[in-house]
């Protein structure tokens, strides 16, 4: 009965620290491990800020405005400098991310199905949209924070393929790529498949997701391929 396989972008479909830990040993002349910590704490800077930029009530804080920001905690954290330019560079590398290992198989597998594929992020229209292009892939829709004006988990941003498309719940599945992202998809309704690379606990049981697998490989365990018959 699936439709429409959406998404997640930046816990889901890229690799974090393979794309990004380069960047920050290269622009700040630091070592592997201080690196990876640094991302670390950006990483979880920069999701602490949508949930408090849904909370504020204030619009939106654009996603590369909120990935700066984050930035900037992180380096004063770290008690390291970096001038905007040397920002700017760091925030640009989010559109250049690279993808976990099996995820082009995966996502050419689930299109060659018949499934239409569609990313659903938290990014900037903006930002996907280069990714898509670094990626080479095509994907049939984007849905993204900036068309909600919302960050995940809030509701909107999940009914986006179901208002634009005239979808129902039951016609989408999520692939979500952590557990605040199964949560906000189950919560609003959709069918869930969670690659649950940490081997985390749902935080909450009630909105636990309908699947999950170690990496994105599972889904193709969930999605039947054409009847030829």
């Amino acid at each position: 009965m699936v439709r429409l396989v959406t998404f997640d972008v930046y816990s889901a479909l890229a690799d974090l620290e393979r794309s990004l830990v380069p960047a920050l040993r290269a622009h700040l002349g630091l070592g592997e491990a201080r690196a990876r910590a640094l991302l670390a704490l950006w990483r979880r800077t920069q999701q602490a800020g949508t949930l408090i930029s849904n909370s504020l009530l204030k619009g939106r804080v654009p996603f590369a405005r909120l990935t700066d920001l984050a930035l900037q905690q992180a380096l004063a954290r770290f008690r390291l400098q970096a001038d905007e330019a040397t920002r700017h560079e760091l925030v640009a590398a989010w559109h250049r991310l690279e993808l976990w290992p099996e995820a082009r198989r995966v996502l050419e597998e689930v299109r060659a199905r018949g499934y239409a594929v569609a990313l659903l992020s938290n990014g900037d229209d903006a930002m996907l949209q280069a990714l898509q292009a670094h990626w080479n892939l095509a994907f049939d829709h984007i849905f993204s924070g900036e068309q909600a004006g919302v960050y995940k988990p809030h509701p909107r941003i999940y009914y986006l393929p179901l208002e634009t498309l005239g979808l129902l719940s039951r016609d989408v599945l999520h692939v979500a790529g952590s557990s605040l992202d199964a949560t906000g998809a189950k919560a609003a309704g959709l069918r869930c498949y969670w690659a649950n690379r940490r081997g985390e606990r749902p935080f909450d049981p009630a909105y636990a997701p309908d699947h999950e697998g170690a990496d994105l490989a599972g889904l193709l365990d969930i999605l039947p391929p054409p009847d030829h018959s």
